[in-house]
């Protein structure tokens, strides 16, 4: 037992991430073995390679506004472990997550105990979510996929609502290398009478559509065709006859935003447009296009995919503007693929390290086009004095750089 909230977080951090699997056998015996039941909670299941949780935030604060008990799942984090189980979309408080690590901590032992194995990281912190939403008693768990969604500890359950934001290329170690490696992982998260609202791509709708036909479910796709936009910052769309402003910036944002909306119609149609509006007003999710000074943006574009929608966002909402890019990644991104669209829209790039046990260095990408900062602090203290009111400073690539960063400049 652990009385030390900063030793039991270690402890299940330092646990295997992902335990090597060919189904979700071990997941179901240790949910069944947790003995608790959800079947009287609404759930929502969201998957896809980007806009996850931004949807899961959208969703959260329409339900909330709407007077609903909410419990939301996902990750990664940006500051604190709190962040990946939230309660009214609010952090799990620190004595709350101390109790549940011990309580998910014996539960590990009994399993090894009864079934020879210990319980991988996500999988615990999945078994963690699932027994304080059923403590909590809320109305409407939204539950974001950790990694793929077919063999994913979160697809043990059945859901009411399956989300697919968009299909990329990001952990292909995993997944596979051809989007239609990544979108038949992600499809997984579908059972037999499902319902899919996706927003995934045009060239996708075709496997999408015979995957979906074998799989017996029902299915809604919505495009940027469904979106007319109003106005850049803020950000004001129209879309099936309503008019929707969001707080968070981004052209990527637009289909979050719809993909959500279309949710709560599907599953809650009682819910009105004035509540839908309130909810999208208060979202905040940190580190996605975030303004954290004066011409100063932090975006966790972690993968070729987020940085080409970055891009377009650049392209739309400050075409008359300089653009400097300050870059970091890990090394088990697509670097190579991810500085080169940088440099698209870049006029200045600037590479550089922050600490973190997988980060792999990046100098040898280097070139003519780039420079090196050893100090990524230093390296925004000094571009911001740079700074003019026709140049705009995004700090970009890992989510854990992205994290850094967010703690580390105030």
């Amino acid at each position: 037992m652990y009385k030390d909230l900063k030793e039991a977080i270690h402890w299940i951090e330092t646990q295997l991430k992902f335990r090597p699997k060919e189904n979700l056998s071990r997941m179901h015996e240790a949910y069944k073995l947790l003995g608790v039941d959800l079947s009287n909670i609404k759930k929502i299941h969201v998957a896809g390679t980007n806009g996850k949780g931004s949807v899961c935030a959208y969703i959260s604060n329409i339900l909330i506004e709407a007077g609903y008990k909410v419990g939301t799942f996902t990750s990664p984090y940006l500051l604190r472990f709190n962040e990946r189980i939230r309660y009214q979309f609010q952090d799990i408080e620190d004595d709350e997550l101390l109790e549940l690590i011990n309580i998910i901590y014996e539960f590990n032992q009994t399993f090894e105990k009864t079934f020879g194995e210990n319980l991988s990281f996500f999988e615990l912190i999945t078994l963690m979510s699932f027994l304080y939403f059923k403590n909590k008693e809320v109305d409407v768990m939204v539950v974001e996929v950790g990694l793929g969604g077919l063999l994913d500890s979160t697809n043990v359950l059945y859901y009411d609502a399956s989300l697919i934001t968009s299909i990329g290329f990001d952990h292909m170690k995993q997944l596979g290398n051809t989007k239609e490696s990544i979108a038949y992982n992600k499809l997984g998260i579908l059972k037999e009478g499902n319902h899919l609202l996706t927003t995934v791509s045009k060239d996708m709708y075709p496997y999408f559509k015979d995957y979906i036909k074998k799989a017996n479910v029902t299915s809604s796709f919505y495009s940027t065709d469904d979106i007319k936009r109003i106005n850049h910052r803020p950000l004001i769309f129209g879309a099936f006859s309503e008019i929707y402003e969001l707080p968070l910036l981004g052209d990527y944002q637009l289909l979050n935003a719809l993909l959500s909306i279309k949710t709560i119609h599907f599953l809650f149609p009682e819910i009105n447009q004035n509540v839908i509006q309130k909810g999208l007003l208060k979202t905040k999710w940190a580190g996605r296009f975030e303004e954290i000074a004066h011409h100063v943006f932090i975006d966790g574009a972690h993968n070729t995919h987020a940085i080409e929608a970055l891009k377009q966002t650049v392209e739309s909402s400050f075409k008359n503007y300089k653009v400097w890019v300050l870059f970091s990644a890990l090394g088990d991104k697509d670097v190579s693929g991810m500085l080169e669209i940088i440099k698209s829209f870049a006029s200045r790039l600037i590479l550089t390290q922050f600490p973190d046990p997988r980060f792999l260095g990046l100098k040898e990408f280097l070139d003519d086009d780039s420079e090196w900062a050893d100090n990524a602090k230093q390296a925004i203290l000094s571009l911001k004095e740079e700074v003019d009111d026709q140049t705009i400073l995004i700090i970009t690539g890992s989510l854990h750089f992205i994290g850094y960063i967010k703690s580390t400049i105030h």
